[in-house]
């Protein structure tokens, strides 16, 4: 079968890339339980393998992409272990996000220097809903070893304006606003599996195997043509962070945590970024969650990823 990863979810992102861009915070702590103990198992040629083996083939890279299932909370657990696993090996690792935007590296930088609290932080940076539980370790982290981090991703306004105008209307934004954003234009030209992929989420889910185009939108309802061009805002703004910082940070290893759809089978940003820079040694992990856990899913593409994270099957979780 065709593996099309995180289909729901990245259709959700972009319907959220459409709505009005608005200021988010971590929400209030909750009271609970200690989470258990986080469950994976890793292949590396098709192989199981342990996390020290997969730091190991890891050291060589210059950018390690790591693709999260934004809900899979073993995938967060691993995801804070690797960062360890790659540390221990290489003091000089730093860490790159999808979950904070260009605009608020100046916020991010403050609080990782200790010059302002978390509360005000939190309050500045916009940070994903469920930041608190899975990301703030990764954060917290890189603040106590002193390592930097890159908010990677282009500001959700602007990926607004790509997704009801498409990216030609950017080139009517002030010079300052246009410097949180890859140089414009930005190229459309991307892998033909990787166009199939987006034109199956963002066009309906329609069978292309009679190579008919994608119906037309209903009223109301996004151009999957705008989503596309949303997605490669995302994906050529996020590349552009990271050769930025190779080339400010020389001789650390990048860990980019990102969606799995923008790096699987080095599509999107991975693409993106040997486009940018093709001397940059890139290596991909990317997350499976499956019902079959602890085994190696079926119907994975080849080339999908150097290692692969299976972890359980998502349960639904209770009101």
């Amino acid at each position: 079968m065709q593996w099309v990863p995180i289909v729901g979810l990245v259709a959700a992102l972009a319907f959220l890339a459409i709505l009005p861009a608005q200021g988010q915070t971590a929400p209030p702590a909750k009271s609970q339980a200690p989470a258990p103990a986080p469950v994976y198992q890793l292949y590396m040629n098709g192989a199981q393998c342990n996390l020290d083996a997969a730091a190991k083939e890891l050291a060589g890279a210059d950018v390690v992409f790591f693709g999260e299932q934004h809900d899979d909370r073993n995938a967060h657990a691993l995801e804070l272990a690797l960062l360890d696993h790659l540390y221990a090996q290489n003091p000089r690792v730093m860490l790159s996000l999808e979950m904070f935007e260009r605009d608020v590296q100046g916020v991010l930088d403050e609080y990782l220097h200790g010059y302002i609290t978390e509360t005000h932080f939190l309050q500045s940076s916009r940070p994903w809903p469920n930041y608190k539980d899975d990301y703030r370790p990764l954060i917290e982290f890189c603040k106590a070893h002193k390592l930097p981090v890159v908010a990677a991703n282009a500001p959700r306004r602007y990926v607004n304006i790509v997704s009801r105008k498409g990216q030609t209307a950017l080139m009517e934004l002030p010079k300052a606003s246009r410097g949180y954003l890859a140089p414009l234009p930005y190229s459309m030209t991307i892998p033909p599996e990787y166009d199939r992929q987006l034109t199956e989420i963002f066009g309906g889910n329609h069978d292309s195997a009679d190579n008919k185009p994608a119906p037309a939108p209903q009223p109301g309802m996004p151009d999957p043509a705008l989503l596309k061009q949303a997605q490669g805002l995302w994906d050529s703004t996020m590349a552009d962070s990271i050769a930025r910082a190779a080339r400010a940070h020389k001789g650390r290893q990048i860990l980019q945590v990102n969606g799995a759809m923008h790096s699987d089978s080095s599509f999107g940003i991975a693409a993106r970024l040997h486009a940018l820079n093709p001397r940059l040694r890139i290596k991909i992990v990317t997350v499976r969650p499956d019902a079959a856990y602890p085994a190696l899913p079926s119907g994975l593409p080849t080339g999908l990823a150097d290692i692969i994270a299976v972890t359980p099957a998502h349960k639904p979780e209770t009101p």
